[in-house]
């Protein structure tokens, strides 16, 4: 489903600088100095991120650019936000952002095919977020070798040979919404895992980091992982199977929006809540609900506007001649029934719901 983003897109918990308190204040754009800083808390935000620095122009150029936006789907609520984000910087500095992706997550041919064209087209600069670590490596050192710069965003490369690559520490905020949830089943019974794929970085990295976090609750066993293939039916089928070969399993973690819905399907449908707790990753209207009604327990919100926005401020620097960092960790907000209607919770959920008011 695609949503018109308001203004008010970013908030965040954190109020150790100057990024965290133009965040709680709700702004439509971030500031051109955006620098965060903080540790996460159950039910919180953590806001970890090298400085970006005032692109060049502040306003205007001396030249228009065009910028090539690759993301990884051209439909989801998530990339639409680092759309809008990118189309609102591209504004302030002058410049324009064409957005093309393949219509489903999991068709690299097709991202491959528009990345390579976009080189073709010669663009001033491409911001990327990659359907696979390791297929986008050489073209995108093509890429910049052809002086053409590259920034990565939400899903990297390995090795990182990016300009730059803007991302939430996936491994970070699933190690802190494990210990979130540990808590809650008092550190012991039996969790598993339903992915997306194994393709991507998040898809690889959000697992490790919870199974990290989980490995400090011993008595909390490890059953296994499925994938839902961003599939919500499939997520169900695969949580139904985990429950009937398993069923002292007390808690699942869903690493996208799409598999925690399934999850929270079933303990819906098998009357389950209260019983089976049910962890997220990219929380999106449909999970806000079942987060209400308690079917799932807690979901990691990411800041994806920002992602866009200072995509575009980096490739501005670069094409002003200026450094810019290899790697910026953004925002995420751990949203749960206690705290989804709280100001800074609606704010950060605005990004993908702009009408939303909790």
């Amino acid at each position: 489903m695609a949503f018109k983003l308001g203004k008010k897109k970013l908030a965040g918990l954190a109020l150790t600088t100057t990024a965290s308190l133009w965040l709680l204040a709700g702004c439509g754009s971030p500031p051109p100095s955006s620098n965060s800083g903080g540790s996460s808390s159950s039910g919180g935000s953590n806001t970890t991120s090298n400085s970006t620095a005032q692109a060049s122009g502040s306003g205007s150029a001396s030249k228009h650019y065009t910028f090539e936006l690759i993301t990884k789907s051209n439909a989801s609520p998530y990339w639409l936000a680092v759309k809008e984000g990118a189309d609102a910087a591209a504004k302030k500095y002058g410049a324009t952002v064409k957005f093309d992706a393949p219509a489903s997550g999991t068709d690299l041919a097709s991202q491959l095919s528009i990345f390579n064209n976009a080189v073709t087209a010669h663009v001033d600069g491409i911001i990327l977020a990659a359907q696979s670590p390791t297929a986008l490596v050489k073209p995108v050192q093509s890429a910049i070798q052809g002086g053409i710069p590259v920034v990565t965003v939400d899903s990297g490369i390995s090795p990182n040979v990016a300009d730059s690559f803007l991302a939430t520490s996936n491994i970070a905020a699933s190690k802190a919404l494990a210990d979130y949830m540990a808590k809650l089943v008092n550190n012991k019974g039996e969790y598993a895992i339903i992915d997306f794929n194994q393709e991507a970085s998040t898809g690889i990295e959000r697992p490790q980091g919870f199974k990290q976090g989980m490995a400090a609750f011993p008595n909390i066993k490890y059953i296994g992982m499925q994938l839902s293939n961003n599939n919500v039916g499939q997520s169900q089928s695969e949580t139904q199977n985990f429950l009937q070969s398993h069923p002292h399993i007390n808690l699942f973690f869903g690493a996208n929006d799409r598999s925690a819905l399934g999850v929270a399907n079933v303990v819906k449908d098998q009357h389950l809540k209260g019983k089976v707790f049910v962890a997220g990753f990219d929380a999106d209207m449909g999970e806000m609900q079942d987060i209400k009604d308690g079917y799932i327990t807690a979901s990691v919100l990411q800041y994806p506007y920002q992602m866009g926005y200072q995509a575009v401020q980096e490739l501005m620097k670069i094409k002003a001649g200026q450094s810019v960092p290899k790697q910026v960790q953004t925002p995420y907000y751990i949203v749960t029934q206690k705290n989804i209607n709280s100001p800074q919770a609606i704010k950060a959920i605005q990004q993908y719901i702009p009408n939303y008011k909790g």
